[in-house]
């Protein structure tokens, strides 16, 4: 049986014959009996890196256990500082970055307001160790080590100033966040997309992700649209930016081929590896955004690391064990998800869901949870509707899409089958997706058929109407193909529109396809771009209030646009 499809999870290792037909469990398993039959030594580790914990050109030797074998020359410094809201965004905030060598000295966190730091926050340093096995028998080693601190007891709608400071003295430059308010009254933004990945070549060396690597048909574009659009994310300063799953790409052409590294620009042909560092150079790029914007991200399939399944000190399982050492999630979810969390940001509520526990295309992790994920999705939406909760509109993401037509993923039946029949039930609103790297908008759906046309400019009420569900895999990597005869359907487009009825298919395997009659493809654009979703509190009960999905290109283009609208309860 087929559990990992090749190219659809990182290749951290394990040979690619092998890695298709076991789970991030059995992955781990393989990847430890190798190393305890390759033992590595500090030195022998610094022998075979070729590359380093490094960002935006801090710091330039190999990665290696002990990269930081440089730290002697060089300055500890914290790079690619990123933000998520705590488990209350009222009244808490975690902030993280990375060093660029082990911490000499006690870290902490400058915290205050209009420019006056009055609270000092301890600094938790979360060490990752990293060893790849390699095609030639050898073993790449990497020790990352990330600086987290959480803010607690904040007030609402407040801005905080905060900054790093270092055992020398040394600080970070100041950023500045905004807690949620406990109840807008004025009209407010966060914004949207997947697949993202990187624009540059990783600090390792490693082949990353170059403009070689886009089609040559692909012209409607920035040169680096994965930037691009980070740019504008941090001109626009939303409330809180959404990532549907794959979010770096650390096995950077994500080909699933045998890793081999041979310390250049380039992988031999027919060779692939996993890189640690991609993911420095990822904070790197979000910074200018994610600095004092909370970025909340849900995984993918390119997220599941079996390399750090042991990590158990943070509570993370099935190659989440990474993210715990670099990302904060809110713990709202089931104890047995870490990316599965709820948050409210005014009388919105947003739930983070982890496809690849229902995923049927790719079953790596499918069940983990043993149910227990949309149990509490269920109890979730229960209360959200409940009267009195102060929550009008529910939005979720997740990566693989339960609605979806292009040629590559289109729409995962485990998912669809997992989800949708909630969503019809508790009226959820808006539904991003990811996976298929594109921007597709469907009709309001209920019961998998479309209920009402709402075209451009058009406004549903998914009360009555159902979910809106968007694909956003647009958020850099590059694009697929539609389904064969199907073409692109937004505003301003030149060529012939296409029809809202597509002939697709729902993946129920990994190999296994079964046709899907669609008449919900509303809105389709084959290139890049992320969504800003404007919404407008009601002035008073049982007034209306609105939520607007604005569809923008990474040259800055808005192409599509769709208001949601109910009445205040």
């Amino acid at each position: 049986m087929t559990r990992t499809p090749r190219g659809e999870a990182p290749d951290v290792g394990v040979p690619a014959h092998l890695a298709e037909h076991m789970t991030v469990a059995e992955q781990h398993d393989w990847i430890a009996g190798f190393l305890r039959r390759h033992p590595v030594s500090r030195r022998s580790a610094l022998r075979r890196g070729s590359g380093v914990v490094a960002a935006m050109g801090l710091a330039s030797a190999p990665w290696t256990l002990a990269a930081c074998a440089s730290a002697a020359s060089a300055p500890v410094s914290v790079v690619g500082r990123h933000l998520s809201f705590g488990d209350d965004p009222l009244r808490s905030m975690a902030m993280a970055g990375e060093l660029t060598a082990p911490p000499q000295g006690r870290v902490v966190v400058d915290l205050g307001q209009n420019g006056s730091f009055g609270a000092t926050l301890p600094v938790e340093v979360r060490r990752l160790v990293s060893q790849v096995p390699q095609a030639d028998g050898s073993i790449r080693a990497s020790d990352q080590y990330f600086v987290h601190a959480l803010a607690t007891g904040l007030q609402p709608g407040q801005g905080y100033d905060y900054r790093f400071r270092l055992a020398d003295g040394t600080t970070t430059d100041t950023a500045t966040f905004h807690t949620a308010p406990r109840q807008p009254t004025s009209p407010w933004s966060f914004t949207a997309f997947a697949d993202q990945g990187v624009d540059m070549v990783p600090p390792s060396g490693l082949s990353g992700f170059t403009n070689a690597y886009y089609k040559p048909d692909d012209t409607r574009r920035t040169m680096t649209p994965s930037t691009s659009m980070v740019d504008r994310i941090a001109a626009t300063r939303p409330a809180f930016h959404l990532l549907a799953g794959d979010i770096c790409y650390a096995d950077p052409s994500g080909e699933g081929e045998p890793v081999k590294s041979t310390g250049t620009s380039k992988s031999p042909s027919g060779f692939d590896s996993f890189d640690p560092t991609v993911w420095t150079t990822y904070f790197g790029l979000i910074e200018r955004s994610a600095a004092s914007t909370p970025w909340m991200f849900a995984t993918g399939n390119h997220d599941m690391e079996a390399l750090y399944d042991d990590n158990t000190a943070r509570g993370a399982l099935h190659g989440y064990g990474g993210h715990a050492a670099r990302l904060d999630l809110p713990r709202t979810g089931p104890s047995a998800c870490p990316s599965v969390y709820s948050m409210r940001y005014g009388n919105v509520g947003v739930i983070s869901v982890d496809a690849n526990d229902l995923s049927m295309e790719i079953p790596t992790n499918a069940g983990y949870s043993g149910g227990s994920q949309v149990a509490w999705l269920r109890q979730t939406l229960l209360q959200w509707r409940a009267a009195g909760s102060g929550i009008d509109f529910v939005v979720a993401f997740f990566h693989h899409c339960a609605y979806a037509t292009s040629s590559t993923h289109a729409s995962d039946a485990g998912v669809r089958a997992a989800v949708a029949p909630l969503f019809d039930e508790f009226s959820v609103d808006l539904a991003l997706q990811g996976h298929n790297h594109q921007y597709e908008r469907s009709n309001p759906i209920r019961a998998g058929r479309s209920t009402t046309q709402v075209p451009d400019g058009g406004t549903a009420r998914p009360e009555t109407d159902g979910t809106t569900y968007v694909c956003v895999g647009s958020g850099g990597r590059p694009r697929y193909s539609w389904q064969p005869g199907e073409v692109d359907r937004y505003r301003g487009n030149p060529a012939p529109q296409g029809d809202v009825n597509v002939v697709s298919y729902q993946a129920v395997g990994a190999s296994a396809k079964v046709p899907d009659a669609v008449d919900w493809s509303q809105a389709r654009y084959l290139d890049y771009a992320y969504v800003t979703v404007d919404v407008v509190p009601p002035p008073g009960p049982g007034q209306v209030t609105t939520m607007t999905l604005r569809t923008i290109t990474d040259t800055g283009v808005e192409i599509d646009r769709v208001t949601l609208e109910r009445r205040a309860r």
